[in-house]
This record gives structure tokens, sequence and C-alpha cells, in this order.
């Protein structure tokens, strides 16, 4: 449908990822299956003598696992006492094996009358054993959502050799963060009200999720309203006994939790004026914690995510985080390794520290550089051919939950799975490899996130531009079968889709601290809005119809809570706001919306309520609470909607009033390529993905990334390392378009608000038309402006050029590639100003 001209090399790709990812499945019994049951008995599970102990824990799971799959539980043995019988074998690669030395790799093969999974080392063989527990039809999120299994006495795996590993990523993991409104009201009063906290039940139910979506390492909650991870020693062992690595944020260096463990008056935590005291309090956790598997967070902020208070200016910040450097180092020499550049260390250069560090801060070779995004999706640094060449490498710290500047988001998980892969998987290509952590709020409702998130660090090239748009239909077939997943996929589709065009969360078109104003949107593009939500509503409520009942409560979580949520959240606020702009002007009408808007709050309460005291028999209680949930940290959350008193509002609809709504273009899924763009009303509106031609200049190209754009996809240039060229040089794009009108023009061009892939300039194209001299365009990005907030709300910047001069008639517009990493959404050629609508005008073709 589209031109594209590297078929070659996107064949090649997709046969290195078909070959790197081949899932691991079960086959029909037969000669080349190992069947789990035999002879009307599961068979054993053999360990060897020198199992390590968190192996064995997780073959207790797989037992568990097995039955839940078969009905039968299988013996736990000693290889030793098993022989050569027919038995399911875990063991460690044996010395000089081909698979022994490397990290956390597995293989799984028939040897004989047993199936052996053998680990490269102790965690290859406990992510070996969850592929099975997977492969045979246990979800990893089988607790935590409550994914039902499937019965089978007949299940088999396939004999021939399987192996994955080692990972693409080394240290892959998550974060959890800004617990207060989910996770900890719900441990703390649900599921462990004995401890009120969140403490070990609720870390071993996390660590063997971690391990079963095969990663490997925790930043812990570490809010005022947890107690610290490790004032609960047995958190540690707990970690110990999984597998499981543990660091602690950018903020909380050396796996100290400021807020609850810095017990001395806040202005001593401060290395320019108490630095023994600060000294003492890092060996502290050092000494108790040394003998685990950890990751240690250098450098040093405030208390809780806040500025470092040492230095008075610039250079004397540099130099009091490089002898803080140096003394954290000191300390892990001492108590770790005295080889402390084989230890585990991160600098994580976060908001004002990054600054610090661009500055000329200098950081030990063998400390892996985190770069954070913006907090809302976007990477805003990549490591440089300097920092690629460093012994410690790079990772990645990024957000799919967030409370802070310019507005939190808290509640739904609504970051669409395209941003994760380009970011991501942009980051992996510029050598971001040793470490990713992914700030997940509370865990649920950031499933999905997670999944595709850990998915690309195990195995980077399991999803490329070509397979993304199977993500979600993969992933829909494992929890609720086949049968249903392309329906699943395309809701889940439309639900990031219309949500990345703005957040429930996001649903007010203020500033924090600026004066209130009203949505941008019209009426007509309000009511398409609307409607388009309640028709995803309406189809995954008659999917949950369709669905087993055993698979509902399933299904609420991960998909009707959040689609229904976000429906009832926009017509809480457009309703309310009809209601304001009519109060004056159309009484009746305006008791009507005024009416709408207090059922949708009620919905959203009725919906709630479901999630938190229905789902799975009360399991969830307390896990929900719709964004804002209180007046805790206001200045970084929406405002609470004002709704119109009863009162004031009719006490019945009347459906009369209402025309039939058509959901219009913003579900349709159509990509079918125009003929050409015309102009109306002064404007010629063109999507970026619908180009006439292109041109690829040697492996460079400009993709079509499916779902990236806010109404449908949008292109950017592959690969991510391709070399920045001068205008004119590089790949292109052109789009055929005609105009009625003859006079100077406008072209505005609607990009996704990432950063430069090379921090020394700003997103850099250029343009050209009717092969005239290519136009250079540069848009410089900062963070914490008014431009950024504005921009990370409505998931769109803008940047502009004259078009002097152009005759009435037909057109080329062409797209340069000056740099990669810039991602193209919109084009619009305009006559005059452009309307306010947040969304940009609308396709115009013939």
């Amino acid at each position: 449908m589209y031109p594209y001209p590297r078929i070659l090399l996107l064949v090649l790709c997709m046969l290195a990822s078909l070959l790197h990812a081949n899932p691991y499945q079960t086959v029909a019994p037969g000669a080349d299956a190992f069947a789990l049951i035999q002879g009307g008995r599961a068979v054993p599970l053999a360990l060897g003598a020198s199992t390590p102990p968190q192996v064995r824990r997780a073959a207790e799971d797989l037992a568990q696992d097995i039955e839940r799959v078969t009905g039968q539980r299988p013996q736990i043995l000693d290889l030793e006492a098993v022989g050569q019988k027919p038995a399911l074998v875990v063991k460690l690669a044996e010395k000089g094996s081909a698979l022994q030395g490397q990290w956390e790799a597995f293989t799984i093969g028939a040897e004989g009358q047993q199936l052996v999974i053998t680990g490269s080392d102790m965690r290859g063989a406990i992510f070996g054993i969850y592929e099975v527990s997977q492969a045979i039809g246990v979800s990893p999120w089988h607790w935590w959502d409550d994914v039902p299994v499937a019965r089978n006495p007949e299940v088999a795996l396939p004999r021939a050799l399987h192996r994955q590993g080692s990972p693409s990523v080394k240290y892959r993991g998550i974060f959890i963060n800004d617990e207060d409104w989910g996770l900890h009201p719900w441990a703390a009063h649900t599921f462990d009200p004995e401890l009120g906290d969140i403490g070990p039940k609720t870390y071993e139910r996390v660590f063997e999720l971690l391990l079963r979506l095969k990663a490997n390492t925790l930043w812990p909650a570490m809010h005022e309203v947890t107690k610290a991870f490790n004032l609960y020693p047995e958190n540690a062992r707990l970690a110990d006994a999984y597998g499981i690595v543990m660091g602690s944020s950018h903020a909380e260096p050396m796996l100290r939790n400021n807020v609850t463990e810095w017990t001395l008056p806040h202005s001593h935590f401060n290395y320019a004026t108490h630095a023994e005291a600060v000294r003492d309090y890092w060996e502290g956790r050092a000494e108790a914690n040394g003998g685990y598997e950890n990751i240690y967070t250098l450098g040093m902020r405030g208390i809780h995510d806040s500025g470092m208070t040492a230095g008075r200016d610039t250079s004397e910040k540099v130099a009091t985080l490089e002898k803080i450097i140096s003394d954290q180092r000191d300390i892990l020499r001492r108590h770790v390794s005295e080889d402390v550049e084989q230890v585990p260390q991160v600098f994580t250069p976060y908001k004002e520290v990054l600054e610090l560090y661009r500055a000329g801060l200098k950081v030990p070779d063998d400390v892996t550089l985190v770069w954070p995004d913006d907090n809302h999706g976007y990477i805003r640094h990549f490591p440089t051919a300097r920092e690629r060449a460093r012994d410690g490498g790079s990772g990645i710290y990024y957000h799919v939950s967030y409370l802070g500047s310019p507005l939190s988001y808290l509640w739904l998980s609504t970051t669409p799975p395209a941003v994760i892969w380009s970011e991501m998987s942009k980051a992996y290509a510029l050598g971001a490899r040793e470490l990713w952590i992914l700030n997940v709020g509370d865990i649920k409702p950031a499933e999905v996130s997670i999944e595709l998130f850990l998915q690309m660090a195990w195995d980077i090239d399991r999803w490329n531009v070509d397979t993304l748009d199977r993500f979600l239909v993969t992933w829909a077939a494992r929890e609720f079968g086949p049968e249903q997943a392309e329906e699943i996929a395309e809701i889940m589709c439309g639900y990031y889709r219309l949500n990345f065009q703005r957040r429930p969360e996001h649903l007010q078109w203020w500033l924090p601290h600026s004066r209130e104003r009203g949505s941008p949107l019209t009426t007509e593009e309000a009511d398409e809005r609307l409607a388009a939500f309640a028709s995803l509503a309406a189809r995954a409520e008659a999917v949950e119809a369709r669905l087993p009942s055993e698979m509902r409560d399933a299904f609420y979580q991960l998909v009707l809570y959040p689609v229904a949520a976000s429906d009832a959240a926009n017509q809480v606020y457009f309703y309310n706001e009809r209601y304001g702009r009519l109060f004056n002007a159309e009484m009746e009408l305006r008791g009507q919306y005024g009416l709408k808007a207090r059922l949708a709050h009620e919905r959203i309460e009725a919906l709630t309520h479901r999630y938190n005291h229905e789902i799975a028999g009360g399991k969830w209680q307390r896990f929900m609470a719709p964004e804002p949930a209180d007046n805790m940290w206001r200045s970084y959350r929406t405002a609470v909607p004002i709704l119109p008193a009863e009162g004031m509002v009719d006490r019945e609809l009347r459906p009369e009033l209402f025309p039939a709504e058509d959901v219009g273009g913003l579900l349709d899924k159509a990509r079918e390529q125009p003929s050409r763009f015309v102009e109306h009303d002064g404007i010629v509106a063109m999507e970026a993905e619908h180009f006439s031609r292109a041109g690829s200049i040697g492996d460079a190209a400009w993709a079509v990334v499916p779902e990236l754009g806010r109404t449908g996809d949008a292109v950017t240039v592959l690969p991510v390392t391709t070399a920045s060229t001068a205008p004119g040089e590089g790949a292109w794009l052109e789009y055929d378009f005609a105009t009625q009108t003859s006079g100077d023009a406008t072209l505005t061009i609607y990009l996704l608000p990432t950063f430069p892939i090379d921090s020394a300039h700003g997103l850099r194209l250029a343009v050209s038309v009717d092969g005239g001299e290519p136009q250079p365009v540069e848009l410089v990005r900062e963070t914490g402006d008014t431009e950024w907030k504005q921009a990370v709300l409505n998931a769109s910047v803008q940047v502009s050029l004259p078009l002097n001069a152009l005759q009435a008639g037909p057109h080329r517009l062409r797209l340069h590639q000056v740099d990669p990493g810039v991602v193209v959404d919109k084009l619009v050629v305009h006559f005059g100003e452009l309307p306010g609508s947040y969304l940009g005008p609308k396709e115009t073709v013939e």
C-alpha cells in the first residue's frame, strides 16, 4: 500500500525476528512430542543435587502450574533417583558446553526419554522453567490479573531443541512508584492487613511476576506512605531467594530510601555541610546488604526526588557530585568487592542532574549511565559515540505513570505500545543495553505496557516496524484465546489512539497555576471523540458477554474497565463543558448535558466499585482510584470537575434531543492512500503516512510506524543509526496536492514531541515544493517550558515555515531527511491562520 524501497532489508529483519523470537509452544501428542502426563501420572520434575535454591523454588511454581493445567502435580525428585526414566529435568549448563558462561540463557530439548531445561546460570534455568509454564497455558499475569488456566490433561511439548537468550538488555525490571493511591492501600488493607504495608507478602508476588516476565531487577516502592524496603530485613532475603537483583531509584543512592530512613534533620542531608553523617548512612546499608546481588545507584539528590542542596553554582555542584561518587565507590570497595569496577553501579542524570552531566561531570568509566525520559515517554538523551564506548554502557529509565509537571497520569495506563516501541528501540540501537527500568506506578493497570517493555528488553528483535501491529493480537490471544483476539486488539488499539490525543488524567486545557480555559475542540470534534469512545466501550461490553465466565474478571481488569472508564471520563469533561457553554443560551439542552455529566460521573464510581469490590471476589479492594483520588500534590494533578447540582439538571434524559451519533474518522482504521490531497477552506491537510512516493539513500528510508500518530500512523527515518545528512541529500517522501488559492501559504508540520538523537541541536528536517531548494527546519526542544508542557499533554509539537507565492494548481511537497529520530505525524499547507483544534485539520482529499 505504501512505497517502501528497503524490501530486502525488511525481509531479512523479519527472518531474523522469527528465528530469534520463535515462541515455545505446546504441540499435539505424538512421536515428536514430550507428554507431561505419561502412564496416567505427571512425569516428575528432576533436579540435580547442586541445583541452586532459587531454581528449586521456581520448580515448585512449575509443579503447581502443571497441576493447574493437567490436574496432577508432579513430584520433585533428585535427578539421581530418576535415572533415565521419563522426567522433566532442570539443570545448569556443564563446564565446557556452548551454553556455559552465558548470561541468563537457556535451552529446552529432549535427551532420551527426558525433556531437559538447561540454564546457562541460575536465572537462565529459572527463565527456562517459566517458559514451560507459559507454553502450557499459564499466563505470567495469572495471579495479578486472574487470567484463568485452561485444563489440558494431554498437554505435550516439542522434543526439538529450543533456545533463548542471552537477553538483549542485561538488567531489566520495574520501579514501583507513586504507590499511595493503589498498591499501598490494597496491600495495607486487603492483601496484608496484619502488616498494614507493602511488605514481604506483597513483594513475593512482585518477584514471581518479574521472573515470569523474564525480568531480573526491581526498584521498590519508595514514597513516604510505605516503610522502606530494607527496613523489613525479610524483603532483601526474599529477593535473594527468588534471584531478583535489587536497586533503588535515581533519587535513592546506595539502596537508601531517604524519605523514611534518613532520621536526621533534612537540612543535614547535604554533602557540603554533613558529609560524615551522610557517608555513615550509606555505609550502613552497604554493610548490611553487600552480600546480596544489587545494583548501586550513585550520586545524590534531595530527600524526596528534589534537587541536590550542596553547591552554590554549577561548578560547585559538579565538584561535589564527583566527590560523592568517589566516596560511594570507596564504601562499595570496603563492603561489596575490592574490585569495585565489577560491582554493578548506575548514575542517572535525571532532571537538573542532566545539565550537570552536560556541564562536564565526570563519571567513572565502569558506571552505567541511565538516561531518563521527560517523564511523559520521550527520552531526553541518547548515548553518543563516546558514551557507547564506555565500559559501563548505558541504560534507560522510562515512565508509563508519573506524578509531576505539567499534569500527573496515575489512573489509567494509556501510553501507546507504538510510542514505547519507538523510543525503546531507538535507545537500544544507540547503545542503551545495560539496564532498562520502567516506572509502572502501582503495576496495575500498566500490565500491557510492562509486557511490551520487558519483551523488548528480553528480545529486541521480537517486535519491529512490520510486526508491531501484531503485539496486541498476540497478547490478547494468550490471555483470552484466539477467537476474540483480533477484536480485543482493535478495541485496545482504539483505546490507546484516543487517549494518546489526550489522556483521561489530562482532560483540562489549562496548566496548573494558570487561568482556566476550555478545550479547543469544536462541538463536532467533541461529539466525534465521544462517539468513538462510546463505540469502543460498547464493543468491549459485547466481547465480555461472549467470553466464558471464568475469563471475565481478567477481561474487566485488562480491557473493559480502562476502556469504559476512559469513555465515562470524557463524557464527564465534555458534557460538563457543554453545560457551561449553554448555560445562558439553550436552557433545554443545558439541563440535559448537565444530567449526562452527572450520570457519567456516577458510571465511573460504579465501574470502580466493581473493580474494587466485585472482581475476583473482592481480591482487589482499594486498588483502583480514579484521578485525582485526593487533594495531595494538587499542583501536579488535574482539577476536580465541578458538576452542576442535582437541582440544576434535568431528571431524565430525552434521547429525541440528540441525533444518532456517528463514530466518524477517529476510529477509521482504513489506510487507503488518497489519490491526491486538495484544498478545502484554505487548508490542505495530509497524514504523513499517506505519501505518494518515496526515495531512500543507502539503508536509510522513511518508514511507516503503525499507530504512532494521534489519528493513525506516523513516519520516521530508519534505521535510527543513520548519519545525519544535508538537506536534499537524504531519504525523502513526496506528497501530491492541489490548491485553489494563489498567494503566500504556510506549511505547518505536526511532530511527536520526541528529543533529538544528537543533543547538540534540535529536531531537523527539510522541505521543498515543486522541486525547489530544500528549506531546512529545526525545532529546539527544552523540558520545563510552556511549549514542552503543552506538547506532552497534546502529544504533538508544531513547526511552521513560509511557502511564498504558491500558485493555484497541482504541487509536489517533498519531506527530506536531515536527522534520524524525527517523527512526523501530519503536514498542513494553509492560507491564513489555522483553526485552534488540538488535532489539527482533518485530512483533505479528493
